[in-house]
């Protein structure tokens, strides 16, 4: 049973359809509307029934077309697809969760037998939702998936909530000041670790800013808004690492106090001109046409327990993330690589 919760917008009264959203991001990414009637799958004549209906009912216009130049979105459609981009990332994470445990729920009571499952805490990326993704289509196995940051995914392994949990750590030497507060709870005698995927992390940077950034000491201009990630997550360790190793004090960045939960919603707050730059993965500043200037390469692994490490859903999860069709779909996203997705790994590659 799939059960998907979404944003639904609406104004005076009128649903907007999301195909609307879509042609606006296809105005943006192609700069003509005839491509971007192709990027949403719609023909030219409903497109442009769509567009007059809202520009209407807004009275302002949402797209400019000028001959020989192609199509811009106009200031109240560039506003309307930035709202729309940072709801979405800053809401989608948690409606997954609210959705997987409705399903929990509503499976038990409809269930008239005990049916196993799994559940994974994980850090929010592509390529842990693309191994959910390809587990329903490819096995029976049950798996119910969690977006929270890596500490949180760790102690909740720790306390039986969950059977795997995914976090993610920076390569040495920037794992050595990070790495304890994993070791804390997880050990070579109790745990297994099977790689996902080597990811890299630096700034997501808005194409539109004439401001310099180049690295982690450019954050510290009083004119460039910085926009953070939330505490416990493995994605705020490293960047307060890289600001201890660049002797930089929080309070020298401005925006540092501002934090979202998900680097989609990090890059969405980019996107949209609220914040001018972000510490985040290459694959969300591509998502969303930023800038990407990488910094670190980093280890995401699951944890398992060794008790449960040779369960059949842990087989099949290896055999997933092994599979020629998971490494294919995370192959075209930049600053990813997936030569030991799949891989049982010792603790001492992670945690140097």
């Amino acid at each position: 049973m799939e059960i998907k919760l979404n944003l639904r917008w609406q104004m005076a009264k009128h649903d907007i359809d999301p195909i609307l959203f879509t042609l606006l991001e296809g105005i943006v990414l192609n700069g003509s509307l005839q491509k971007a009637t192709q990027h949403a799958n719609v023909s030219y004549r409903f497109a442009w029934g769509l567009l007059n209906k809202w520009q209407d009912r807004l009275q302002k216009p949402l797209v400019i077309l000028e001959r020989g130049r192609g199509a811009r979105l106009s200031a109240a459609g560039q506003a309307l697809i930035n709202a729309n981009q940072k709801l979405t990332a800053r809401f989608s994470p948690e409606l997954d969760n609210v959705s997987t445990q409705f399903k929990q729920e509503l499976e038990t009571i409809l269930s008239t037998h005990s049916e196993e499952r799994t559940t994974i805490y994980a850090s929010h990326g592509l390529a842990v939702s693309t191994l959910r993704d390809l587990m329903h289509q490819q096995s029976d196995l049950r798996l119910d998936l969690h977006f929270h940051g890596s500490l949180d995914c760790i102690q909740a392994l720790d306390s039986q909530q969950c059977n795997l949990a995914g976090f993610h750590i920076p390569e040495a030497p920037f794992s050595q000041e990070i790495s304890s507060h994993y070791l804390s709870t997880l050990s070579p005698d109790s745990h297994q670790l099977i790689y996902i995927v080597k990811r890299n992390q630096g700034l997501m940077v808005s194409k539109d800013t004439d401001k310099q950034i180049s690295g982690i000491a450019s954050l510290c201009q009083q004119n460039i808004q910085f926009i953070n990630r939330q505490a416990n997550s493995g994605t705020r360790l490293l960047f307060d690492h890289l600001l201890k190793k660049h002797a930089i004090s929080a309070s020298q960045i401005t925006g540092y106090d501002n934090e979202e939960f998900t680097h989609m919603a990090v890059a969405a707050m980019i996107a949209s001109g609220a914040a001018d730059v972000g510490f985040g993965i290459a694959p969300m500043a591509e998502k969303f046409n930023l800038e990407f200037i990488p910094l670190v390469w980093e280890h995401y692994c699951l944890a398992v327990p060794q008790a449960s490490s040779h369960s059949p859903a842990v087989q099949q999860i290896i055999t997933i993330l092994k599979s020629d069709a998971y490494k294919q779909q995370l192959a075209g996203l930049s600053g990813y690589d997936v030569t030991q997705s799949g891989e049982v790994v010792p603790f001492n590659k992670i945690f140097a």
